[in-house]
């Protein structure tokens, strides 16, 4: 343990070093007159990453320089000589910005932030390409969401949600429409990683599974991971999911309430003074379990809600922001059940990105903090209860090469404190907490070689005194083999660690109870990805094809009994993952259509020995073996509509062979009266296959115009063709529950202008 000690800190203070060390460095070598700066939206100072920046000399008349804007909208422009340039900034649905810059050459270093204003009318025709988003936007699992991306798929409110339009990736499974839980390319939930401007968000999708703490109204973009993810992202095995969300509106106040029948808001935002600073601030709170019995003739005890602030501050040199977040989920999977199931989550953290005086380099800190719980049991006497408390701190630097190269590295260190309460029905009172301490660290690089090759080396490494030092090198790379976007190879290859899992019952779909904990394995789960990709544009066609393979060790799984139980005995499980995607999405005019394809395959193999064998081979519950999703979104003049069609094979589940009961011989008065409590007893893991699941979804939406305001109707229908869909079978009273039955809605949204 000493020795590990004293290992963890050497690899601390030169990290450390490195990092104070990273900015002096580069900065001697920012030598010449360079002009540096951020390219913002003029509203919400959200950056404009990929915006391009032209510098052209008036007198003597010489050659165009340019830059294009990258993380963060930061770009730089070097080689500048004494005298007036005019200046161009442009980005595709921004008003361009042109201005005439001077050069004294007394200083080696000027600063120019631009801020475009959103053109009032937009392009007839846009091909999505880049961080504009969509599904064919693929590259090597990476993929941009944006708010246009979300307003194309039907949701039972006025505004997209982000919950929703993952559900229409190939290879991400829902077990329903209830339970808040995603698998991606094969990873159980606890191995995703959720980010909110840098803050991890354990429970992010609500109860109802249309909705997610991040609304279409509320989001700038989010950057989705299905795999392959760089080197400034640790602690996850599977995919990261990070959102960043928008600024206030600077220049002006606006507020909308929205009603419904599954949800009711307000949101208002605005300048604080004309410095800068602005404000977004937005409630939501669940209707269902009010209006259900009204509308859909039946109960439907669900509950949830989230609550988010942002300020911020947005100047020439820098954009620094404080976030809030909370949100609540409470109610029942199961309507015949007693169990209530509860969640929560708290987050609160402030975030600076700023220029550094004499380099060229970009700091970026942030300070932040969140909690989660979650429990289940009859009203307020839950049988189970589990949290977890972190709080993060991070410093990452980026400095801009030559040629549009970057190298970046970071430094994070975190503290977590996980605590559980465990009262099952068939086993004795158990609770436990544990307080972990990490520390890691990064450095990657963004290289053009040539034209055509992109390749993004990068390694990241870190640890802890409980669990020792680990290294994952990762790489990502693009080739355009004819010269243009349109037609791109890409790949990655990484591996990856996880300290910190969750625990769940996954025999059982009717559940959503998790518990958090530091792996109680010896080695760390461990993982690594392989993906290659094509990518294809023809018009306004976007295609992509990818395949991946994952492998995973160490994982911690419960260890299996006959008899139903939640436990935290674990044991270790290898597991692998291979599948692949196919994607189309066209977009012309008024037009949207989008078509995707995945197939996945995932199996684990564990070492139990008692089963009557040695090793247990099975495909998890997770495991959906093909999953279609079709959209198609059209401006129809007067109004816009939206249809999804979604097919999904069916996922595995675990047959019973038969039924025990348990005799309480502590607590039993007469053996003769006593019949002890039944107990439903399994066969073989996720042997059985549940049938397979499709769903029709459809809705229009108008705007008007009230002058002062805007008025937005929305109404449509879920599962417009009233399939019996299976949410799961439960084997305790041998019932079918499914999922939700035909659904009509209608929701108003009134807004400022």
């Amino acid at each position: 343990m000493k020795k590990t000690t004293i290992r963890i800190l050497k690899y601390a203070t030169f990290f450390i070093v490195l990092l104070i060390c990273f900015p002096f460095q580069l900065s001697a070598q920012s030598r010449g007159v360079f002009l540096k700066g951020f390219v913002r939206n003029a509203e919400t100072s959200q950056p404009l990453t990929g915006a391009n920046i032209l510098l052209k000399k008036l007198n003597p008349p010489k050659k165009i320089l340019g830059a294009a804007a990258g993380t963060n909208g930061y770009y730089v422009v070097r080689n500048l000589h004494k005298g007036a340039y005019a200046i161009r900034i442009s980005y595709i649905g921004y008003q361009s910005l042109h201005d005439t810059l001077h050069i004294s050459g007394r200083v080696n270093e000027y600063t120019y932030t631009a801020e475009l204003n959103p053109a009032k009318e937009q392009l007839e025709e846009v091909v999505v390409t880049g961080d504009k988003g969509g599904a064919t936007t693929l590259e090597a699992g990476r993929q941009t969401v944006t708010p246009e991306n979300l307003s194309h798929i039907s949701t039972p409110s006025v505004s997209g949600d982000l919950a929703n339009y993952l559900q229409t990736l190939p290879s991400v499974v829902s077990v329903g429409d209830r339970g808040g839980k995603l698998f991606i390319r094969g990873g159980s939930p606890d191995q995703n990683i959720v980010l909110m401007d840098n803050i991890q968000v354990y429970r992010p999708f609500h109860i109802l599974g249309f909705y997610s703490a991040f609304p279409q109204d509320l989001i700038s973009d989010a950057k989705v991971y299905a795999g392959g993810y760089p080197a400034k992202y640790r602690g996850r095995l599977s995919s990261v999911i990070d959102v960043s969300m928008r600024g206030g509106n600077k220049q002006r106040f606006e507020g909308a309430a929205t009603v419904g029948p599954f949800l009711t808001g307000i949101r208002a935002e605005g300048p604080i003074n004309n410095r800068g600073f602005s404000f977004l601030a937005s409630g939501r709170f669940s209707q269902i379990e009010r209006t259900a019995p009204i509308f859909l003739d039946r109960k439907e005890p669900l509950k949830f809600g989230d609550q988010f602030v942002k300020l911020q501050n947005a100047s020439e040199k820098s954009r620094c922001a404080f976030t809030g977040l909370h949100t609540y989920d409470r109610g029942k999977i199961d309507l015949k059940r007693d169990d209530v199931f509860q969640w929560s989550n708290y987050g609160f953290g402030g975030r600076c990105v700023t220029l550094t005086a004499g380099s060229l380099s970009l700091l970026d800190v942030s300070l932040n903090t969140s909690y989660s719980k979650n429990s289940v049991g009859t009203g307020g006497n839950p049988e189970r209860e589990a949290s977890i408390w972190n709080i993060n701190t991070s410093m990452e630097l980026s400095y801009p090469l030559k040629g549009n190269n970057e190298i970046s590295g970071g430094f994070k260190s975190r503290v977590d404190k996980t605590v559980y309460t465990l009262n099952e029905k068939f086993e004795n009172i158990r609770s436990g907490d544990d307080f972990l301490v990490r520390f890691s660290a990064y450095l990657s690089m963004d290289l053009h070689i040539g034209p055509n090759i992109d390749v993004s080396p990068g390694i990241t490494g870190g640890g802890s005194f409980d669990y020792g030092l680990s290294l994952d090198p990762r790489i990502r790379a693009a080739w355009r083999p004819f010269g243009n976007q349109n037609h791109e190879l890409n790949a990655a290859l990484g591996i990856y660690h996880q300290t910190i899992v969750g625990l769940s019952d996954e025999r059982d779909l009717g559940s959503t109870f998790s518990v958090w904990l530091p792996t109680p394995l010896e080695k760390l789960p461990r993982s690594w990805h392989a993906i290659l990709g094509w990518r294809q544009q023809i018009g306004n066609l976007g295609l992509t094809l990818e395949g991946y393979h994952k492998h995973m060790s160490n994982l911690a799984v419960p260890i299996w009994s006959n008899f139903a139980r939640f436990t935290t005995a674990m044991t270790a499980a290898s597991g692998t993952v291979w599948g692949f995607d196919v994607r189309g999405e066209f977009q012309s005019g008024p037009i949207y259509a989008y078509i995707g394809y995945g197939y996945s395959w995932t199996q684990y193999e564990t070492h139990q020995q008692n089963l009557n064998s040695d090793t247990q081979t099975y495909h998890p519950p997770h495991d959906q073996r093909h999953s279609v999703n079709a959209v198609i979104s059209a401006n129809l003049g007067f109004a816009s509509m939206n249809i999804r069609w979604q097919l999904g094979s069916g996922m595995p589940y675990t047959r019973p062979f038969g039924f025990d009961s348990l005799l309480p011989l502590r607590d039993l008065q007469d053996p003769r009266d006593g019949y002890g409590t039944p107990r439903l007893l399994y066969d073989k893991p996720y042997q059985g296959r549940l049938p397979w699941y499709h769903r029709l979804d459809v809705s229009m939406k108008r705007e008007f115009d009230l002058g002062v305001g805007r008025l937005t109707a929305k109404a449509g229908v879920i599962n417009a063709y009233d399939r019996k869909n299976l949410f799961y079978f439960d084997l305790f009273s041998l019932r079918r529950v499914n999922q939700l039955s035909i659904v009509p809605f209608a929701a108003i949204e009134i807004s400022t202008k």
